[in-house]
Formats: structure tokens, C-alpha cells, sequence
């Protein structure tokens, strides 16, 4: 069965489709080969979607040729994601842990026959920039208001939230201390069952030399997403990585607001 938020449609010429992912209320009419697009937020994150606004910010574009279908896609954010542990985290020497994040994905709108074509990608939640890193060696990053957990529970689970495994494993023989994970949610791919929304895992090993470490991306749906269906794709399919940062240390120098 297909998700209910993750639809393909037929637009009509002229009406106005409108359809609800969390907070997103996006609105999409036709016009031979042209599509309008508009959106707002609200508080809501499930039930009817909200209603046209009187002077509605249209997007238009020109597309190379008649559609009559378009698919709902959710992707990850088009840059990494900082997970805040919301407490410091200390893992002695050989040990690892499982934990579960949320981060909030886009919505991709494109003609049902042509996944290449993008019309829109529409973030469901409106994130922050912040820096991961330091003055000289860093980069550009999204930081998502909730928290990593231990134990993921059926309350959690929204349509607009994509739950993101993560192993964690020092493999060293120091103590690792960090407060907050850059998670490479580019390589991630999207699975669904229902409305509830899975990233596959990422195995995070830590060598203990710097905060460098070895990722791997799992590519398949994990165990807790049962018989859940791949829904997107990830932006860029790289499975594993040797030597990017991803904590945090406590140790680490902080640049003030970030």
C-alpha cells in the first residue's frame, strides 16, 4: 500500500491540489506545461491541509512538455545534520551504542515519469545554518532541534520526521567524550511504513587519533522499520568514508552561537 503522505496525483488543468507532510501544506495547480507551486507552515502535523492564502507566493515553471502525473518524494536536507546529544556522552575504551535521531526531511515534487526533472523541494521544517568544525577546518551544517535517544518510542514517530539509526563504536583504547554527531544525511536513503519514515543505519567507528572517524552507511532498512518500503534515495550513494569529523569534542574549540 502506498504511504499516504507520499502520493502520485493527476493535476487536473486549472484546480488546485493541495496536500499535507507535517507542518507542510503544499499547493500545486497546472496549466498546459506549466506548474504553480506554493507552501506554508503551520502548527498542525497531521489531519487537512491548510487553506490557500489570499496572495499566495507562486512558484512557476516551464517543464519540456506535458504531465498529467507527479509523485511526492521525501529526501534529507541538501547538507549534514548536527545531532545534539543533549547531554555529554562518555564511552570508555572498546564499548559502542545504538542511539535514534529525528531530522526533519524535504519534500521532492517531480512528473511520475521523470525523477530526473525536479520541480520543488520543499523543506518540511525551516532549519538553522550552523558551522561544524573549526575557523579553518569546516563546513556548513543544519542543526535540528531534537535529541538523540536511546529508546525510540510509537509517540515519536511523525510523517514529516525521518528516524535515523546510528551505531556508535570506539575502537580505541581512550575515553570518547563528545556532545554533538555531524550526521552525512546526503548518503542516506528513505524508507517508509505508513506515515512513520526510516533512514538505514549509520555505523560510526571512532580510532581515537583525532575526532576523525571511519562511517559506513548500511544502505538497507533496519530492523526496528519492519517491512517498511525504500521511498527516496539518497542525494549522494557513498557507503563508506575514512577520516571526516563527526563529534564534537569536549575538548574542541566552540565558536560563540553555534
Amino acid at each position: 500500500m502506498e504511504p499516504t503522505c507520499w502520493p502520485t496525483v493527476t493535476l487536473e488543468e486549472k484546480g488546485i491540489f493541495r496536500h499535507r507532510v507535517g507542518p507542510l501544506t503544499i499547493f500545486m495547480k497546472r496549466l498546459l506545461n506549466e506548474i504553480w507551486v506554493a507552501s506554508i507552515r503551520d502548527e498542525k502535523l497531521r489531519g487537512e491541509p491548510a487553506g490557500l492564502p489570499e496572495k499566495p507566493e507562486w512558484i512557476r515553471l516551464s517543464l519540456p512538455g506535458e504531465f498529467g502525473e507527479y509523485r511526492f518524494q521525501p529526501v534529507m536536507p541538501d547538507k549534514p545534520v548536527i545531532i545534539d546529544t543533549e547531554h555529554a556522552y562518555r564511552f570508555v575504551s572498546q564499548t559502542q551504542t545504538r542511539v535514534f535521531s529525528r531530522v526533519p526531511v524535504w519534500v521532492r515534487i517531480t512528473p511520475s515519469s521523470r525523477d530526473d526533472l525536479i520541480i520543488a523541494e520543499l523543506p518540511t521544517v525551516e532549519l538553522s545554518e550552523t558551522w561544524f568544525g573549526s575557523f579553518t577546518d569546516g563546513e556548513l551544517a543544519y542543526a535540528v532541534s531534537s535529541t538523540a535517544r536511546r529508546i525510540l518510542t510509537e509517540d515519536l514517530l511523525e510523517p514529516h520526521l525521518v528516524v535515523c539509526p546510528l551505531e556508535i563504536r570506539n575502537n580505541s583504547s581512550d575515553e570518547l567524550k563528545f556532545e554533538k554527531v555531524c550526521l552525512r544525511v546526503e548518503r542516506l536513503s528513505i524508507f517508509a511504513k505508513g506515515d512513520a519514515l526510516w533512514s538505514d543505519e549509520t555505523v560510526i567507528n571512532y580510532g581515537g587519533k583525532d575526532s576523525s572517524t571511519d562511517m559506513e552507511t548500511k544502505g538497507v532498512r533496519p530492523a526496528e522499520a519492519g517491512d517498511a518500503m525504500r521511498v527516496g534515495k539518497p542525494r549522494n550513494p557513498v557507503r563508506k568514508s575514512i577520516g571526516q569529523k563527526t563529534f564534537r569534542l569536549l575538548k574542541d574549540f566552540h565558536i560563540p552561537g553555534f
